[in-house]
């Protein structure tokens, strides 16, 4: 039986083929030319390319990602707006086609928590914690930062509800984060001074426990460049970097939901975290929107496969002026002389990357072999009979999401939802990507897309190389 499970929430709302050389040609479709034709003369119909880059975004959907990397896997976490969840795979690029559990939701004596976001996941002592924001039955005002404990050492197992992260001000917060410095935890997050005073600031306060905070927290941000309050005055979002002994709080500012969010950055220059005056901001933002990205910002960052390259894992907005429907994406960072981390601009999604650096190609990439007035057909073979990831690059400028069939091997599956991109960018930068699941029997089978006046275009689909 063929089945097909498509991978898509919002905060709101392989082959053991004989593997010969061959190149694609780069298009405006955004083929990528480093790639290795996988199959035999007998199987050419059939065969796909070996592609040694990726296109974001990484994950369709959700927004505020944060990710780990622990025991040569990455975990990711991200908004779904009523649960945590959580995904786990051996690559950065193929995260969203990774193992996924839903490890929490609220239930019981926390039933009425709703607005869930925020998540970020760490371990210490033996135990798993997760840190998120929350809010009573919808209302905003409530919000507030609480914890989970693994009941086991498996970090995509369940948890246990330990409670609110108590600040002694007992005032509105969100985007938790822990900051490990000299031994010492230090809890993040972004708040109000009270109801009346409704400007987001950035607090830190020691921490007792990973579940305790031991003193009030202190404001050490307030949104006071242009750049940080032009629609609204926000901070939010802190992330702790560290690097070379230099530690940095990358930081969200302005509105999430208008083109000017963008990433801030302050930097310890003292040796007390919790003096304010300790904490230099730079003047101006160190990411922000260019090259046809809009609003990026929520920033968390790893290492490559083989820990020589720097990652950053970001959310942005899906096209101009789109608000909260956002995408999540991947590019690599340097650092300058200077021990500051250079973000550089983001890349626009016409934008081939090269794979992080040790990880190996793990997708293989399809191009119709007919393309129908109504329907691409691509011809894909795998070595073993199982559920693949499937990446599909699109283009969708009807204005509007479309729901499109799918035909495996003559059986229709649940059709597909190509959300809109962004009409007014340059062609190679109108595609996005959509990741859902797809089950094949072994060998040869035939994929086929529905395409018409009124719906998205296909360029090219991926399967991952092994089962997921």
């Amino acid at each position: 039986m063929l089945r097909i499970s498509t991978r898509y929430v919002s905060r709101i709302a392989g082959s053991a083929m004989l593997i010969t050389m061959a190149t694609f040609a780069m298009g405006a479709n955004g083929v990528d030319a480093s790639v290795q034709r996988r199959g035999s003369a007998a199987n050419a119909l059939h065969s796909g390319v070996l592609s040694k880059s990726f296109y974001n975004p990484i994950m369709d959907g959700n927004a505020d990602p944060f990710m780990m990397k622990w025991e040569g896997s990455y975990i990711l976490t991200a908004t779904t707006g009523s649960n945590v969840t959580l995904w786990k795979s051996s690559s950065i690029t193929n995260i969203a086609a990774g193992s996924q559990a839903i490890v929490w939701s609220p239930s019981g004596a926390q039933s009425n928590l709703t607005d869930i976001w925020s998540p970020e996941l760490y371990r210490f002592g033996g135990h798993w914690y997760i840190y998120f924001a929350a809010d009573v039955q919808g209302n905003n005002a409530t919000h507030r930062d609480y914890v989970l404990e693994s009941n086991t050492s498996n970090p995509l197992g369940s948890y246990r509800f330990v409670g609110e992260v108590h600040d002694p001000a007992n005032q509105w917060m969100i985007d938790p984060n822990i900051l490990d410095l000299h031994g010492k935890l230090y809890f993040l997050w972004s708040g109000w001074l009270n109801p009346r005073n409704q400007v987001q600031r950035l607090f830190i306060a020691p921490m007792r426990s990973p579940t305790e905070i031991s003193g009030s927290g202190v404001v050490i941000s307030s949104p006071t460049y242009a750049w940080e309050k032009s629609v609204a005055p926000i901070n939010e979002g802190p992330v702790s970097l560290q690097h070379g002994g230099k530690t940095f709080i990358i930081y969200s500012a302005n509105a999430s939901w208008k083109n000017g969010y963008n990433l801030g950055m302050l930097t310890l220059r003292g040796s007390n975290s919790l003096n304010p005056r300790d904490w230099v901001k730079n003047p101006s933002p160190v990411f922000s929107s260019a090259n046809g990205v809009y609003g990026p910002g929520r920033a968390s960052f790893v290492v490559s496969e083989n820990g020589k390259q720097n990652w950053m894992i970001y959310h942005a907005a899906r096209y101009d002026q789109s608000g909260w429907d956002r995408t999540i994406r991947a590019q690599p960072f340097t650092w300058n002389k200077n021990g500051t981390p250079d973000f550089g601009k983001p890349d626009p999604l016409g934008t081939a990357l090269a794979l992080p650096q040790g990880e190996k190609p793990n997708r293989v990439t399809y191009v119709p072999v007919k393309q129908k007035k109504t329907t691409a057909i691509f011809r894909v073979h795998v070595a073993s009979a199982g559920t693949y990831g499937m990446f599909v690059r699109y283009r969708n400028i009807t204005g509007a999401s479309t729901m499109q069939n799918l035909v495996i091997n003559g059986q229709p599956q649940l059709p597909l939802s190509f959300p809109q991109t962004d009409k007014t960018q340059p062609l190679a930068n109108q595609y996005s990507v959509l990741e859902m699941d797809v089950t094949l029997p072994k060998g040869n089978s035939s994929i086929e897309i529905y395409e018409g006046p009124l719906a998205a275009s296909v360029s090219f689909i991926q399967l991952t190389t092994k089962r997921v």
